[in-house]
């Protein structure tokens, strides 16, 4: 199922945008040199908001205790073992979609 969730016009290149989804929940997407990535907005550590971290390369920080994370794979990068939830995106005709299982 595919769920229309913003504009890629809306993203700047190196910015992030929170967005809700189906259910409440919010994700970050982020605009990595063109390329379109979704995490949950929610830090596993303390649920500080991912999207609004320092993004550097393709890393995002957390605002709150400086957490870092691969934009790409969601495994975090100074804490072994941790990950923020990766979400699958499509884009077509300039819209942003989630792709979920049905």
């Amino acid at each position: 199922m595919r769920t229309k969730i913003a504009l890629l016009e809306d993203i700047p290149v190196g910015k992030a945008r929170i967005v809700s989804i189906p259910g409440g929940e919010e994700i970050a997407l982020f605009n990595i040199e063109g390329k379109i990535l979704a995490l949950s907005n929610e830090c596993p550590h303390d649920g500080g908001p991912l999207g609004e971290g320092t993004i550097e390369d393709c890393k995002v920080t957390c605002p709150w205790h400086g957490w870092e994370f691969n934009i790409a794979t969601g495994a975090c990068t100074n804490v072994e073992g941790e990950e923020a939830k990766r979400y699958d995106i499509e884009i077509e005709n300039g819209e942003i979609f989630l792709v979920t299982k049905t």
